[in-house]
Protein backbone atom coordinates (compact mmCIF):
# COMPACT_ATOMS: atom_id res chain seq x y z
CA UNK A 1 0.00 0.00 0.00
CA UNK A 2 1.42 3.64 -1.18
CA UNK A 3 1.12 5.58 1.75
CA UNK A 4 2.86 8.85 3.09
CA UNK A 5 2.92 10.34 0.01
CA UNK A 6 2.78 14.19 -0.65
CA UNK A 7 -0.87 15.80 0.72
CA UNK A 8 -3.39 17.64 -1.85
CA UNK A 9 -5.76 19.84 0.08
CA UNK A 10 -9.21 20.39 -1.97
CA UNK A 11 -10.90 23.64 0.26
CA UNK A 12 -14.75 23.70 -0.07
CA UNK A 13 -15.25 26.74 2.16
CA UNK A 14 -17.17 28.06 -1.05
CA UNK A 15 -19.32 25.38 -1.71
CA UNK A 16 -19.62 22.89 1.17
CA UNK A 17 -18.69 25.70 3.63
CA UNK A 18 -21.78 28.06 2.39
CA UNK A 19 -23.85 25.09 2.75
CA UNK A 20 -23.97 25.68 6.67
CA UNK A 21 -27.12 27.32 7.57
CA UNK A 22 -27.45 30.87 7.66
CA UNK A 23 -24.05 31.40 5.48
CA UNK A 24 -24.64 33.66 2.85
CA UNK A 25 -20.91 34.38 1.16
CA UNK A 26 -21.07 37.95 -0.71
CA UNK A 27 -19.26 37.84 -4.65
CA UNK A 28 -16.49 40.08 -3.39
CA UNK A 29 -16.05 37.43 -0.15
CA UNK A 30 -15.84 34.77 -2.32
CA UNK A 31 -13.55 36.53 -4.36
CA UNK A 32 -11.39 37.18 -1.52
CA UNK A 33 -11.35 33.71 0.26
CA UNK A 34 -10.44 31.99 -3.39
CA UNK A 35 -7.19 34.69 -3.49
CA UNK A 36 -6.50 33.54 0.28
CA UNK A 37 -6.89 30.42 -0.16
CA UNK A 38 -4.56 30.34 -3.18
CA UNK A 39 -1.77 32.43 -1.22
CA UNK A 40 -1.98 29.67 1.42
CA UNK A 41 -1.30 27.53 -1.46
CA UNK A 42 -3.96 24.65 -1.39
CA UNK A 43 -4.33 22.92 -4.13
CA UNK A 44 -7.76 22.86 -5.22
CA UNK A 45 -10.62 25.15 -4.83
CA UNK A 46 -14.10 23.76 -4.92
CA UNK A 47 -15.87 27.28 -6.08
CA UNK A 48 -19.53 26.54 -6.03
CA UNK A 49 -22.39 24.34 -6.99
CA UNK A 50 -23.84 25.61 -10.82
CA UNK A 51 -26.92 24.09 -10.57
CA UNK A 52 -27.64 26.72 -7.64
CA UNK A 53 -28.48 29.67 -10.28
CA UNK A 54 -26.86 32.34 -12.86
CA UNK A 55 -25.38 34.17 -10.31
CA UNK A 56 -23.25 31.05 -8.80
CA UNK A 57 -22.06 30.24 -12.33
CA UNK A 58 -21.23 34.15 -12.76
CA UNK A 59 -18.94 34.21 -9.27
CA UNK A 60 -17.50 30.78 -10.30
CA UNK A 61 -16.59 32.31 -13.85
CA UNK A 62 -14.49 34.99 -12.48
CA UNK A 63 -13.08 33.03 -9.65
CA UNK A 64 -11.89 30.37 -12.79
CA UNK A 65 -10.90 33.78 -14.85
CA UNK A 66 -8.03 34.72 -12.08
CA UNK A 67 -5.30 32.56 -13.02
CA UNK A 68 -4.47 31.15 -9.84
CA UNK A 69 -2.63 28.56 -8.93
CA UNK A 70 -4.52 26.30 -7.31
CA UNK A 71 -7.05 24.17 -9.75
CA UNK A 72 -10.65 25.81 -9.41
CA UNK A 73 -13.58 22.77 -9.73
CA UNK A 74 -17.08 22.75 -9.16
CA UNK A 75 -19.59 20.14 -7.23
CA UNK A 76 -22.74 18.92 -9.53
CA UNK A 77 -24.87 15.99 -8.62
CA UNK A 78 -25.25 13.27 -10.69
CA UNK A 79 -27.57 14.09 -13.47
CA UNK A 80 -26.69 15.37 -16.74
CA UNK A 81 -28.43 18.98 -17.03
CA UNK A 82 -26.08 20.12 -14.05
CA UNK A 83 -22.96 18.93 -15.69
CA UNK A 84 -23.79 21.07 -18.73
CA UNK A 85 -24.55 23.87 -16.61
CA UNK A 86 -21.17 23.25 -14.70
CA UNK A 87 -19.37 23.30 -17.78
CA UNK A 88 -20.04 27.13 -18.99
CA UNK A 89 -18.08 27.88 -15.43
CA UNK A 90 -14.48 27.49 -16.98
CA UNK A 91 -14.03 25.35 -14.01
CA UNK A 92 -11.29 23.08 -14.54
CA UNK A 93 -12.39 20.04 -12.76
CA UNK A 94 -16.12 18.76 -11.70
CA UNK A 95 -16.85 16.63 -9.13
CA UNK A 96 -20.08 14.40 -9.22
CA UNK A 97 -21.74 13.41 -6.23
CA UNK A 98 -23.87 9.92 -5.85
CA UNK A 99 -25.69 8.73 -3.05
CA UNK A 100 -24.72 5.03 -2.25
CA UNK A 101 -26.81 4.36 0.57
CA UNK A 102 -30.16 2.64 0.75
CA UNK A 103 -31.41 5.62 3.30
CA UNK A 104 -29.74 8.61 1.06
CA UNK A 105 -31.39 6.66 -2.21
CA UNK A 106 -34.91 5.97 -0.81
CA UNK A 107 -35.03 9.51 0.54
CA UNK A 108 -34.49 10.48 -2.94
CA UNK A 109 -36.77 8.60 -4.19
CA UNK A 110 -33.50 6.73 -6.31
CA UNK A 111 -32.16 2.79 -6.56
CA UNK A 112 -28.69 1.68 -6.14
CA UNK A 113 -29.07 0.05 -10.07
CA UNK A 114 -30.01 3.24 -11.60
CA UNK A 115 -27.29 4.96 -9.70
CA UNK A 116 -24.64 2.47 -10.98
CA UNK A 117 -26.04 2.28 -14.39
CA UNK A 118 -25.91 6.36 -15.18
CA UNK A 119 -22.32 6.35 -13.75
CA UNK A 120 -20.56 5.68 -17.69
CA UNK A 121 -22.95 8.25 -18.84
CA UNK A 122 -22.19 10.70 -16.35
CA UNK A 123 -18.34 10.40 -16.47
CA UNK A 124 -18.49 10.63 -20.08
CA UNK A 125 -20.48 13.86 -20.13
CA UNK A 126 -17.84 15.09 -17.76
CA UNK A 127 -15.06 14.13 -19.66
CA UNK A 128 -16.05 16.16 -22.66
CA UNK A 129 -15.95 19.15 -20.73
CA UNK A 130 -13.58 18.94 -18.21
CA UNK A 131 -10.18 17.94 -17.83
CA UNK A 132 -10.14 16.88 -14.17
CA UNK A 133 -13.33 14.31 -13.19
CA UNK A 134 -13.67 13.36 -9.84
CA UNK A 135 -16.73 10.86 -8.69
CA UNK A 136 -17.73 10.88 -4.95
CA UNK A 137 -18.98 7.96 -2.89
CA UNK A 138 -22.08 10.39 -1.15
CA UNK A 139 -22.37 8.35 2.14
CA UNK A 140 -19.60 5.92 1.77
CA UNK A 141 -20.12 5.43 5.73
CA UNK A 142 -23.53 3.73 5.33
CA UNK A 143 -23.40 2.27 1.90
CA UNK A 144 -21.32 -1.33 2.81
CA UNK A 145 -18.41 -2.60 1.40
CA UNK A 146 -19.68 -4.60 -1.41
CA UNK A 147 -21.99 -1.75 -2.90
CA UNK A 148 -18.34 0.90 -2.54
CA UNK A 149 -16.28 -1.73 -4.03
CA UNK A 150 -18.94 -2.29 -7.14
CA UNK A 151 -18.96 1.57 -7.61
CA UNK A 152 -15.11 2.27 -7.18
CA UNK A 153 -14.61 -0.93 -9.69
CA UNK A 154 -16.64 0.65 -11.99
CA UNK A 155 -15.47 4.28 -11.73
CA UNK A 156 -11.83 2.90 -11.93
CA UNK A 157 -12.72 1.26 -15.32
CA UNK A 158 -13.88 4.88 -16.65
CA UNK A 159 -10.74 6.12 -15.68
CA UNK A 160 -11.82 8.89 -13.19
CA UNK A 161 -9.29 11.54 -12.31
CA UNK A 162 -10.07 10.56 -8.57
CA UNK A 163 -12.69 8.54 -5.96
CA UNK A 164 -13.93 10.47 -2.88
CA UNK A 165 -15.21 8.99 0.02
CA UNK A 166 -17.63 11.44 1.96
CA UNK A 167 -18.45 10.44 5.50
CA UNK A 168 -21.45 12.42 5.40
CA UNK A 169 -22.99 11.84 8.60
CA UNK A 170 -19.55 12.11 10.61
CA UNK A 171 -19.96 8.59 12.01
CA UNK A 172 -16.38 6.80 10.57
CA UNK A 173 -13.66 6.52 13.45
CA UNK A 174 -10.11 6.43 12.84
CA UNK A 175 -9.84 3.00 13.17
CA UNK A 176 -13.23 2.29 11.02
CA UNK A 177 -10.95 4.33 7.77
CA UNK A 178 -8.01 2.56 8.40
CA UNK A 179 -9.75 -0.87 7.73
CA UNK A 180 -11.74 0.52 4.53
CA UNK A 181 -8.85 2.31 2.99
CA UNK A 182 -6.55 -1.05 3.52
CA UNK A 183 -9.42 -3.10 2.00
CA UNK A 184 -9.79 -0.26 -1.24
CA UNK A 185 -6.40 -0.22 -1.33
CA UNK A 186 -5.53 -4.04 -1.31
CA UNK A 187 -7.89 -4.40 -3.74
CA UNK A 188 -7.45 -1.00 -6.39
CA UNK A 189 -4.15 -0.22 -5.23
CA UNK A 190 -3.62 2.62 -8.24
CA UNK A 191 -6.39 4.32 -6.42
CA UNK A 192 -6.60 8.28 -6.00
CA UNK A 193 -8.56 8.61 -3.12
CA UNK A 194 -10.09 11.79 -1.86
CA UNK A 195 -11.23 11.65 1.89
CA UNK A 196 -14.29 14.03 2.60
CA UNK A 197 -15.12 14.06 6.20
CA UNK A 198 -18.17 15.64 8.23
CA UNK A 199 -17.58 16.51 12.26
CA UNK A 200 -21.25 15.30 13.80
CA UNK A 201 -19.21 13.39 16.00
CA UNK A 202 -16.16 15.11 16.97
CA UNK A 203 -14.08 12.94 14.70
CA UNK A 204 -13.61 14.86 10.86
CA UNK A 205 -9.86 16.38 11.54
CA UNK A 206 -8.91 13.26 12.79
CA UNK A 207 -10.54 10.87 10.74
CA UNK A 208 -8.81 13.38 7.63
CA UNK A 209 -5.28 12.98 9.03
CA UNK A 210 -6.17 9.26 9.43
CA UNK A 211 -7.13 8.97 6.33
CA UNK A 212 -4.07 10.32 4.69
CA UNK A 213 -2.32 8.28 6.67
CA UNK A 214 -3.62 5.15 5.96
CA UNK A 215 -3.11 5.85 2.30
CA UNK A 216 -5.53 8.69 0.74
CA UNK A 217 -3.90 11.08 -1.39
CA UNK A 218 -6.56 14.23 -0.91
CA UNK A 219 -8.47 15.83 1.67
CA UNK A 220 -11.27 17.93 1.24
CA UNK A 221 -11.59 20.45 4.32
CA UNK A 222 -13.26 23.95 5.05
CA UNK A 223 -11.47 26.92 7.09
CA UNK A 224 -12.55 26.61 10.91
CA UNK A 225 -14.34 23.39 9.45
CA UNK A 226 -17.19 25.95 8.29
CA UNK A 227 -20.12 23.60 6.97
CA UNK A 228 -23.45 21.67 7.98
CA UNK A 229 -24.63 20.83 11.02
CA UNK A 230 -21.35 20.40 12.90
CA UNK A 231 -19.08 21.39 9.56
CA UNK A 232 -16.12 19.43 7.68
CA UNK A 233 -12.60 18.84 8.60
CA UNK A 234 -10.96 21.63 9.40
CA UNK A 235 -8.33 23.19 6.66
CA UNK A 236 -5.78 24.96 9.04
CA UNK A 237 -5.88 21.68 11.60
CA UNK A 238 -4.72 19.76 8.78
CA UNK A 239 -2.16 22.02 7.58
CA UNK A 240 -0.86 22.95 10.93
CA UNK A 241 -1.12 18.75 11.74
CA UNK A 242 0.40 17.91 8.23
CA UNK A 243 3.36 20.44 9.03
CA UNK A 244 4.40 19.31 12.47
CA UNK A 245 3.78 15.58 12.63
CA UNK A 246 3.89 14.38 9.27
CA UNK A 247 6.86 17.22 7.66
CA UNK A 248 4.61 17.93 4.95
CA UNK A 249 5.47 21.96 4.52
CA UNK A 250 4.49 22.54 1.25
CA UNK A 251 1.72 25.07 1.95
CA UNK A 252 2.05 28.90 3.52
CA UNK A 253 1.04 29.26 7.28
CA UNK A 254 1.50 32.93 7.88
CA UNK A 255 -1.85 34.17 6.84
CA UNK A 256 -3.56 30.65 8.07
CA UNK A 257 -5.05 32.95 11.11
CA UNK A 258 -5.84 35.82 8.92
CA UNK A 259 -7.65 33.39 6.70
CA UNK A 260 -9.54 31.95 9.41
CA UNK A 261 -10.74 35.66 10.93
CA UNK A 262 -11.98 36.56 7.61
CA UNK A 263 -14.00 33.22 6.95
CA UNK A 264 -15.52 33.59 10.46
CA UNK A 265 -16.66 37.53 10.00
CA UNK A 266 -17.81 36.60 6.36
CA UNK A 267 -20.02 33.54 7.52
CA UNK A 268 -20.83 35.08 11.11
CA UNK A 269 -20.28 32.43 12.79
CA UNK A 270 -17.61 33.36 16.12
CA UNK A 271 -14.49 31.16 16.22
CA UNK A 272 -15.06 29.61 19.78
CA UNK A 273 -12.49 30.86 22.12
CA UNK A 274 -10.78 26.80 22.64
CA UNK A 275 -11.10 26.33 19.16
CA UNK A 276 -8.03 24.08 17.65
CA UNK A 277 -5.29 27.23 16.08
CA UNK A 278 -7.53 29.94 15.57
CA UNK A 279 -9.34 30.10 18.93
CA UNK A 280 -8.68 33.23 20.98
CA UNK A 281 -7.84 31.20 24.01
CA UNK A 282 -4.93 29.12 22.71
CA UNK A 283 -1.93 30.25 23.35
CA UNK A 284 -2.87 31.50 26.67
CA UNK A 285 -1.57 30.67 29.47
CA UNK A 286 -2.83 31.22 33.50
CA UNK A 287 -1.71 27.95 35.49
CA UNK A 288 1.32 28.95 37.18
CA UNK A 289 3.71 26.34 35.72
CA UNK A 290 2.39 26.85 31.98
CA UNK A 291 2.86 30.84 32.68
CA UNK A 292 6.44 30.39 34.22
CA UNK A 293 7.60 27.82 31.80
CA UNK A 294 6.19 29.54 28.80
CA UNK A 295 8.51 32.62 29.93
CA UNK A 296 11.51 30.44 29.52
CA UNK A 297 10.63 28.47 25.99
CA UNK A 298 7.42 29.09 23.94
CA UNK A 299 6.44 25.47 23.13
CA UNK A 300 7.22 24.26 26.96
CA UNK A 301 3.30 23.76 27.08
CA UNK A 302 2.35 24.62 23.49
CA UNK A 303 2.40 22.25 20.16
CA UNK A 304 4.33 25.72 18.27
CA UNK A 305 4.86 29.25 18.51
CA UNK A 306 1.67 31.23 17.49
CA UNK A 307 3.98 34.05 15.20
CA UNK A 308 3.76 30.79 12.41
CA UNK A 309 0.15 31.39 11.46
CA UNK A 310 0.55 35.06 11.80
CA UNK A 311 -0.67 35.49 15.83
CA UNK A 312 0.91 36.32 18.99
CA UNK A 313 3.40 33.70 19.86
CA UNK A 314 1.98 33.10 23.34
CA UNK A 315 0.24 35.54 25.94
CA UNK A 316 -0.46 34.73 30.10
CA UNK A 317 -3.41 36.08 31.43
CA UNK A 318 -3.95 36.21 35.57
CA UNK A 319 -6.25 34.85 37.66
CA UNK A 320 -6.88 32.27 40.06
CA UNK A 321 -4.18 30.39 39.14
CA UNK A 322 -1.34 32.28 38.54
CA UNK A 323 1.59 32.12 40.09
CA UNK A 324 4.30 34.47 41.69
CA UNK A 325 6.52 34.05 38.58
CA UNK A 326 4.34 35.34 35.57
CA UNK A 327 3.10 38.19 37.29
CA UNK A 328 6.54 39.32 38.61
CA UNK A 329 7.51 39.31 35.15
CA UNK A 330 4.65 41.62 34.02
CA UNK A 331 5.66 44.04 36.61
CA UNK A 332 9.33 44.37 35.76
CA UNK A 333 8.03 44.89 32.29
CA UNK A 334 6.25 47.72 33.91
CA UNK A 335 9.36 48.85 35.34
CA UNK A 336 7.83 47.85 38.99
CA UNK A 337 10.01 46.18 41.52
CA UNK A 338 8.17 44.08 44.19
CA UNK A 339 9.53 41.91 47.45
CA UNK A 340 9.20 39.31 48.49
CA UNK A 341 6.54 39.89 51.35
CA UNK A 342 4.86 42.40 48.72
CA UNK A 343 3.96 39.20 45.95
CA UNK A 344 2.75 36.93 48.44
CA UNK A 345 0.02 39.94 49.55
CA UNK A 346 -0.46 40.58 46.04
CA UNK A 347 -0.75 37.17 44.80
CA UNK A 348 -3.60 36.88 47.32
CA UNK A 349 -5.45 39.41 46.08
CA UNK A 350 -5.51 38.53 42.68
CA UNK A 351 -6.64 35.23 43.41
CA UNK A 352 -9.15 36.52 45.57
CA UNK A 353 -10.31 38.90 42.62
CA UNK A 354 -10.44 36.52 40.03
CA UNK A 355 -12.46 34.36 42.54
CA UNK A 356 -15.20 37.41 43.22
CA UNK A 357 -15.10 38.35 39.44
CA UNK A 358 -14.92 34.93 37.78
CA UNK A 359 -12.86 36.06 34.88
CA UNK A 360 -9.10 37.04 34.14
CA UNK A 361 -7.47 39.89 36.13
CA UNK A 362 -5.96 43.16 33.71
CA UNK A 363 -3.11 44.39 34.06
CA UNK A 364 -4.07 47.89 35.04
CA UNK A 365 -6.06 45.69 37.74
CA UNK A 366 -2.54 44.00 38.66
CA UNK A 367 -1.03 47.54 38.69
CA UNK A 368 -3.74 49.03 41.17
CA UNK A 369 -3.62 46.45 43.69
CA UNK A 370 0.60 46.66 43.86
CA UNK A 371 0.15 50.24 44.62
CA UNK A 372 -2.79 50.00 47.32
CA UNK A 373 -0.18 47.50 48.61
CA UNK A 374 1.95 50.71 49.68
Amino acid sequence: MEAMKNIHIIDSTLRDGEQAPGVVFSEQEKIHIAQMLDGVGVDEIEAGTPAMGEDECRIIRKISAMNLSARISVWSRAVKQDILIAAKTGAQGIHIAFPLSDIQLASMNKEWAMMRDSLPEMVEIAKSYFDYVSVGAQDASRCGIERLFEFIGIAEELSVSRIRLADTVGIFTPLGIIDLIKKILNRYPHLDIDFHGHNDLGMATANAITAWQSGASTLSVTVNGLGERAGNSALEEVIMTMLLIEKQNKYSISTLYSLCQYVSIAAKRPISVGKAISGNMVFSHESGIHAKSSLIDINAFQAFDGKLIGRESSRNLFGKHSGKGAVIDFLNKQHVVIDNAKIDRLMAIIHQMAQTYQRSIYGTEIIEAYWDLE
